[in-house]
C-alpha cells in the first residue's frame, strides 16, 4: 500500500523510455535509407563512367574523330552519351598522346557526386 503514486510514475518513465528508444532507431532507419539511395546514386555513376571508357577504347573512326578534337588544353569536353540519363553528364580529357596510345579521363557528374575514370587507349 505504500506504493500507490509510484504506479503513475513508472508508467510516465516507461513511456518517455520508449518514446527515446523509438526515436533513435527511427533516426537510425532514416541515415540507413538516405546511405543507400547515395550508394546506389554512385554505383550507377561508376557503372556509366566505365561502359563510357569501354566504349571509347575501341579504335573506330567515331571514336578517332572525337579524339582529334580533344586536345590538351582545354581540359574536359562534353561527351555526347545516348544512353546516359539526364541528369548525369560525360566528360572527357587527353592526358596523354603520343602515336602509339592515348591516355584519357572520363568524368561522369551526377546530382551531387563526380565519378572519374583513367584509360588508356591503343593506337594503330
Amino acid at each position: 500500500m505504500k506504493r500507490k503514486g509510484f504506479f503513475l510514475i513508472d508508467i510516465i518513465l516507461g513511456l518517455g523510455l520508449l518514446g527515446l528508444l523509438a526515436l533513435v532507431v527511427q533516426t537510425s532507419i532514416i541515415s540507413s535509407a538516405r546511405g543507400i539511395g547515395s550508394i546506389e546514386n554512385r554505383a550507377a555513376l561508376i557503372d556509366n563512367c566505365q561502359r563510357i571508357v569501354e566504349t571509347l577504347k575501341v579504335p573506330n573512326e567515331g571514336n578517332n574523330d572525337f579524339f582529334a578534337a580533344v586536345t590538351y588544353d582545354d581540359g574536359f569536353v562534353h561527351y555526347p552519351c545516348s544512353y546516359l540519363p539526364e541528369d548525369m553528364d560525360a566528360l572527357v580529357r587527353l592526358d596523354y598522346e603520343n602515336e602509339k596510345l592515348q591516355q584519357y579521363t572520363v568524368m561522369v557528374r551526377g546530382e551531387d557526386t563526380n565519378v572519374s575514370l583513367s584509360a588508356t587507349r591503343i593506337l594503330k
